[in-house]
């Protein structure tokens, strides 16, 4: 994010031990004078490496905290909406994504300066899908946040940028992806294409752009690249999976071949198999059983939970168990269902029901079917839409801003007592102690 930023060449890195998994540093670095059209390639993995920290799940799962999908013990301040401005895994959620993003950058800046090497495109691209995914991430939390493009003086003291400048900007850099990617070749930890486009309908429906957005999916579903697969729901969210349901995830390497990292560390029951062997997760954090109750029993999904008390409390609740224990975790970014369920809501946010893309998800997920004349109105259509995305993506960082969008978030907060402001995050503590042109968001 400063002129002499260090980035990390993560394809080259030996990992050091150390006491917080959340503090993982690269040994190897490199100054941007240095980057090439050959290493560049390395440059887009520090940015990766930037985002997770090699522990990705110590943020990715904050705002599902906030929803009324993810239940716990854990993480108090993130399910009451009433966050510490002192809390650590705060500092982590506003920190890393400008880690990743000041590696894109670099990325970027040299494809710029080295336009006609087209070999560069699927590389460059890949870092503005991320350099995107990541201002999403900022902008999701935070709201207002600091862009940055590389080259800033060091000396200066950013302040926040707009939400429309922020918003403009991720716009941007998603369809200059959609450029510059080739098509799905069957690498999910690659960029694509279609991801772009996918990415960038989900931003359109969040913006109301129904139209792009219906386009967009669309355009992802007539690719021809991916196809929903009956009965591989568990191998959608494998480590470099061949499912055809995932478009792009990013993965992280191996810890000492602990299979007990990644997101099933958030989500696990914990405890111990029959042979001994220990289950990931502290048992802590479970998913909303009046949610889990709306699966039909032929549902494919349903098997993917875990009922058993947990490891501080006497009830028996549901534990999610669809991310696989390995000792490379990945993360799903986006997926090909969802194209389809972005296809059937930005219809009827234009007043039109059409269950069509609706039933072949469903189809594919062993559920029933459903007729048009099966809602009153769009409204109750939407009702449907908001309950399949639950089923579908619960736990994959899609729930708060799904209630954002549906209308839920406000309430949500108003039956927690908590100010409107409390949408977002506060800003950590330590930001507004470097950087006194940063203030704090509302009602914190």
């Amino acid at each position: 994010m400063t002129r002499n930023l260090l980035l990390s060449f993560s394809a080259i890195l030996a990992f050091s031990a150390c006491a917080n998994k959340l503090d993982v540093r690269p040994d190897n670095l490199v100054a941007p004078s240095q980057v090439n059209s050959q290493n560049l390639p390395l440059v887009l993995n520090g940015a990766k490496l930037g985002l997770t920290n090699n522990a990705f799940y110590g943020y990715f799962a904050l705002s599902d905290y906030m929803s009324d999908d993810v239940q716990g013990l854990s993480l108090a301040g993130y399910e009451n909406c009433n966050i510490p401005v002192n809390d650590n895994s705060l500092t982590f959620a506003y920190r890393y994504p400008y880690q990743c993003i000041g590696n894109a950058n670099a990325v970027i800046n040299y494809g710029e300066a080295h336009a006609s090497e087209t070999a560069l495109n699927a590389t460059v691209g890949e870092a503005c899908l991320l350099r995107a995914f990541a201002y999403t991430i900022l902008h999701e939390q935070f709201g207002k946040v600091a862009l940055m493009k590389g080259g800033e003086d060091p000396l200066t003291l950013p302040e926040r940028n707009t939400e429309a400048d922020v918003k403009a900007f991720i716009e941007n850099d998603l369809k200059k992806a959609a450029e510059l990617l080739p098509d799905h070749a069957g690498q999910t930890l690659k960029a694509s294409k279609q991801a772009a486009q996918l990415l960038l309908a989900r931003f359109y429906l969040n913006e109301g752009n129904y139209a792009e957005a219906l386009r967009l999916a669309e355009l992802v579903i007539s690719s021809g690249k991916f196809a929903l697969q009956p009965d591989k729901f568990g191998d959608i969210f494998k480590y470099n999976t061949a499912s055809k349901e995932m478009i792009y995830a990013i993965g992280e390497t191996s810890t000492g071949n602990n299979v007990n990292y990644g997101l099933p560390s958030i989500y696990g029951p914990g405890g111990k198999n029959p042979d001994g062997t220990s289950i990931a997760g502290s048992g802590n954090t479970w998913i909303d059983s009046t949610m889990v109750k709306t699966y039909e029993d032929t549902d494919t999904r349903k098997a993917y939970y875990l009922k058993k008390t947990g490891t501080s409390i006497t009830i028996e609740v549901y534990f999610l168990t669809k991310f696989p224990m390995e000792a490379t975790p990945a993360y799903p970014i986006c997926r090909y269902s969802e194209a389809y369920l972005v296809a059937a809501e930005a219809k009827a946010r234009a007043g039109t029901v059409d269950v069509t893309r609706f039933n072949e998800l469903r189809a594919k997920r062993g559920a029933s079917l459903k007729n048009n004349s099966d809602y009153a109105d769009a409204p109750a259509f939407l009702n449907e839409i908001e309950m399949e995305r639950r089923r579908e993506f619960v736990g994959e960082r899609m729930r708060w801003s799904d209630m954002r969008r549906f209308g839920k978030a406000t309430p949500w907060l108003s039956g927690l007592r908590q100010p409107e402001g409390h949408v977002l995050m506060p800003v950590p503590e330590r930001i507004l102690v470097l950087n006194p042109n940063v203030k704090q968001n509302a009602d914190y």
